[in-house]
């Protein structure tokens, strides 16, 4: 009788589960702030690592109470594991057989895969279950070491990167300032550039900080209580101001999509952006934070810092 067991399709699934919330984080990335990027990173290291040990100790209970049995090979299964350039190379897992005490015959796949192919016929030593021997495994330490090695080294390794980016303080992004070559002591402000989550430190046309100005997330929208957007998408930009000093320069925030600007303006009674960005007059080390909601084509593009002036003084990137 062939067995698969169950264990190995439930792993399967839970890599394919990982696999796609992966995906979904690598798309919303660059909207989130350093402290929910530690923590995703953080509980990625954690379920990584539950995912690796768990199938591992289970195997090594397994070769340590399990009895002993002489088995064949009997086949094997091939998984393709890398696949580049028209070439694909595959790994190969032994399907094993062997004979209980009392007769019964029992075919199972191993979990230890190889890039080699084994040979029909090879005689391998078995453990199994008394009481299930569908669950049974090669008698070799290296088939749970390698697992529980790989869980243990990728899960910390996460974890501590997890802790080190939710530690990171914000990127601080400061637009330089430069003299001109002929020399009369005239300065300009040279665009900062940053992603969503740093923050960016502008200065005046003489060099002096004026503003931090933080876009901490992104977050999108198909309609709103008010209506439905004009252009295909509401997008809210979370954002917070740091005064660096009194009554810093007035600045504006707009979205640039394929060559066009798209001004933001918090929609009053929106439950979807809440709360709006107030604009009001800032002193020294005030601070205020809230949502601007564009009606944007299209969920990539930029946010861009103006002045009064429409000059650029910054720019996120999303």
């Amino acid at each position: 009788m062939q067995t698969r067991l169950w264990r190995g399709r439930r792993f399967d699934l839970v890599g394919w589960l990982l696999l796609g919330s992966v995906l979904l984080v690598w798309w919303r990335w660059s909207s989130l702030g350093w402290h929910a990027r530690g923590m995703i990173l953080a509980a990625y290291g954690i379920v990584f690592g539950l995912v690796m040990l768990r199938p591992a100790l289970r195997t090594r209970g397994l070769l340590t109470a399990g009895v002993q049995a002489e088995g064949t090979v009997v086949g094997a299964e091939q998984k393709t594991r890398t696949q580049r350039n028209d070439v694909v190379t595959y790994d190969y897992y032994p399907r094993v057989q062997f004979t209980t005490p009392d007769g019964r015959q029992v075919v199972f796949t191993s979990g230890l895969g190889s890039p080699n192919q084994p040979e029909m016929g090879d005689r391998l030593r078995v453990r199994f279950r008394p009481g299930h021997p569908e669950q049974a495994e090669v008698d070799q330490a290296a088939t749970w070491m390698l697992r529980a090695a790989f869980g243990v080294l990728g899960g910390l390794g996460l974890l501590i990167a997890g802790v080190v980016v939710y530690g990171q303080e914000p990127d601080y992004v400061s637009t330089g300032v430069t003299t001109n070559v002929e020399g009369t002591g005239q300065v300009r402000a040279v665009p900062a550039n940053g992603r969503i989550g740093e923050t960016l430190r502008v200065y005046d046309e003489v060099g002096d900080a004026q503003l931090e100005v933080t876009v901490a997330r992104l977050r999108f929208s198909t309609e709103d209580p008010l209506g439905q957007p004009e252009h295909g998408l509401f997008m809210g930009a979370y954002v917070r101001l740091y005064a660096v000093a009194d009554e810093p320069d007035e600045l504006a925030i707009a979205a640039l999509v394929g060559g066009r600007y798209y001004d933001g303006d918090a929609i009053a009674g929106s439950t979807a952006f809440e709360p709006s960005l107030d604009y009001v007059t800032l002193e020294s080390g005030e601070r205020v934070s809230g949502w601007l909601v564009f009606d944007v084509p299209a969920r990539h593009g930029q946010l861009v810092l103006r002045d009064l002036d429409e000059k650029t003084v910054g720019v996120w990137k999303y």
